[in-house]
């Protein structure tokens, strides 16, 4: 079973090395809408679109102009087509092999 955590966490993922601090995000059905990952002063990560700081949520919440239907890792994806939320699951893929 993952140690990881079943809530999504941008920053795990950055600190595990599936992210990079600075590293673009797309809206799946739309590149056009974009964001970066950026470092808090905190320390956790989040996205920057268009000067605002926001979550994933957030952004993913923006792009649809409403609700994400399911959860807001499904609707960003990165430069490789690889959508948050495959990266956010790919330990559980590699464990259950």
């Amino acid at each position: 079973m993952s140690k990881k955590k079943n809530k999504f966490d941008l920053t795990y993922l950055v600190h595990h090395g599936y992210l990079k601090d600075g590293q673009s995000l797309f809206f799946v059905s739309d590149p056009s809408k974009n964001c970066r990952i950026i470092k808090q002063p905190n320390g956790e990560f989040k996205v920057l679109a268009e000067k605002e700081t926001m979550t994933v949520h957030g952004f993913a919440q923006k792009c649809l102009g409403q609700e994400p239907p399911d959860h807001a890792s499904k609707w960003l994806r990165t430069e490789s087509g690889k959508s948050l939320y495959d990266l956010w699951h790919a330990e559980d893929l590699i464990e259950a092999a």
